[in-house]
């Protein structure tokens, strides 16, 4: 098997006189973080760490066994802290890969963990034989930045709680996680299960699919959901573990209001619409209330019979989206689909509603819009495009034809990533069902500089058991990419570009 580096960044954050600390899987609690003398990596990370403000912690290639309970891991702590003026930086070794065998919790302030693998091995959805915590669970610390991580095998994919105050996580694989319901229910276990109450949360070119249950889930019963950006990310296949489930790719809703949310420039597919109350992407609520602010703009959404489900907001602009769902394109309503509301008395106020310049793709359905107060529509409530206009929505969006209730023709998205130069993510809709499509990647990779492409689908633990799809050295022009068609992902691939 070959052995791949994962995406060790490139971050100009730490002055020239700063110490390396080196971590080796045979290190000791004794050793000095010398090269001759590494330590062990609990110690390395640990709240007791001997590194200081602006020190990089170089982890030498290999695997790194997390500790064991029985058949529970222990999660590997992740605590080291550095200052906002020097963040201390934890990463690989240049030209090695490293490997965390487990879970990880996160409290660190002012450290910035780049281009790890971060998943248990042993991971299986059912947690019987080997019980696994979420894969990055953020209990606490303050601008603390995950770049370019791996990250699987986890009851979760990660936890982003509140007291991780200002967390970011940019540029990272989020797969194969959560666990089922041996009785037969729904998929649990989410890519994000986030909250947020002081700044903002940033997720951004981070990409999810194939999880036991929903993408995105920014969501509360108790707490608050406040402060967050979700920036240019791809979501895909969400609970595809169980075979024909529906979930949503972005969820953001709860039993208080949302605010300060923000959805832009982000992909989203969702091939499944068997359960007709999960949308691709829910901006809503679960009770009875009205969310303060938020911006949906720029998004391609596609698949799943709602596209967008809206709820009831004081103030949300959605413009310059591109939606195509099997049934309903965009509801606006005070009993959203899946808030088991019922029927409420009256319907959301449209005043601080701003929908314009968005792109409709035909499903042939002649009614595909909703504002109302139901989450059990009725035809008769619903409206054709010429109504919604008439509501003062969407006065200079326009719907575009399909071919038998599908879009046409090709769709490319090229994400570059602004800590290393050649690498990126791509999406591509290939909904005319090409075996190749041609992208673009004069943005990310220079002139000879040599590449791997990965196709998301193969990735499933660590980067080194998956095969590139292509390799070589870029010559310029466009690169031909291979078409999976899958049948979890029949009209829609992702891929990884990463710099050799």
């Amino acid at each position: 098997m070959r052995r791949v580096v994962f995406a060790v960044a490139v971050v100009a954050c730490v002055t020239a006189l700063a110490r390396e600390v080196h971590v080796s899987p045979a290190g000791t609690p004794e050793g000095d973080g010398s090269k001759e003398r590494p330590l062990d990596v609990f110690t390395a990370l640990s709240a007791k760490s001997p590194a200081q403000p602006g020190d990089t912690i170089l982890l030498a290639g290999g695997v790194y066994e997390g500790k064991m309970d029985g058949i529970k891991r222990i999660p590997f702590a992740l605590a080291v802290s550095g200052t906002k003026e020097k963040p201390i930086r934890v990463t690989p070794v240049a030209g090695q890969s490293a490997h965390l065998n487990g879970t990880a919790a996160l409290t660190s302030s002012y450290a910035e963990y780049v281009g790890l693998e971060i998943g248990d091995l042993k991971w299986d959805a059912t947690q019987k034989e080997h019980k696994a915590e979420t894969a990055l669970n953020a209990t606490g610390g303050t601008g603390a930045k995950v770049i370019n991580c791996n990250l699987f095998g986890g009851a979760m994919g990660t936890g982003c709680w509140s007291p991780a105050v200002g967390l970011e996580l940019y540029g990272c694989l989020i797969h194969d996680f959560g666990y089922l319901d041996p009785r037969g229910g729904r998929g649990h276990g989410h890519a994000y299960y986030a909250q947020n109450e002081k700044g903002t949360k940033v997720f951004q070119h981070n990409i999810a699919y194939r999880g036991c249950g929903w993408n995105v889930h920014v969501y509360t019963q108790g707490g608050q959901i406040t402060g967050f950006d979700l920036l240019e990310n791809i979501c895909y296949i969400a609970g595809a573990y169980k075979p024909g489930q529906t979930m949503d790719n972005y969820l953001i809703y709860g039993y208080v209001p949302a605010d300060r949310i923000r959805l832009i420039g982000n992909v989203g597919y969702q091939p499944t619409d068997v359960e007709r109350w999960r949308p691709n992407a829910r901006m809503s609520h679960l009770k009875a209330v009205q969310n303060l602010t938020g911006e949906v703009r720029d998004n391609y959404l596609a698949g799943a019979f709602y596209g967008l489900s809206l709820g009831d907001w004081k103030k949300i602009e959605v413009t310059g989206n591109t939606i195509w769902s099997t049934g309903i394109h965009v509801e606006i309503s005070s009993s959203p689909t899946g808030s088991a509301l019922g029927k409420r008395e009256a319907k959301p106020d449209l005043s601080g509603y701003k929908l314009d310049g968005n792109t409709y793709i035909a499903n042939g359905k002649g009614k595909t819009f909703y504002h109302g107060a139901s989450e059990n529509k009725v035809e008769a409530e619903l409206l054709t495009f010429a109504q919604w206009q008439a509501l003062g929505l969407d006065k200079t969006s326009k719907v575009e034809p399909g071919k038998n209730g599908k879009p046409t023709g090709t769709r490319v998205f090229v994400f570059p990533n602004k800590y290393q130069k050649g690498r990126a993510n791509v999406a591509i809709f290939n909904w005319d069902g090409h075996d190749k499509v041609e992208v673009d990647l004069s943005s990310v990779l220079g002139q000879g500089q040599m590449f791997r492409v990965y196709n998301c689908l193969d990735i499933k633990q660590t980067l080194g058991q998956a095969k590139p799809v292509l390799e070589g050295k870029h010559a310029g022009g466009k690169l031909a990419f291979p078409i999976r068609k899958d049948r979890v992902s029949p009209d829609f691939d992702a891929f990884l570009v990463i710099p050799e």
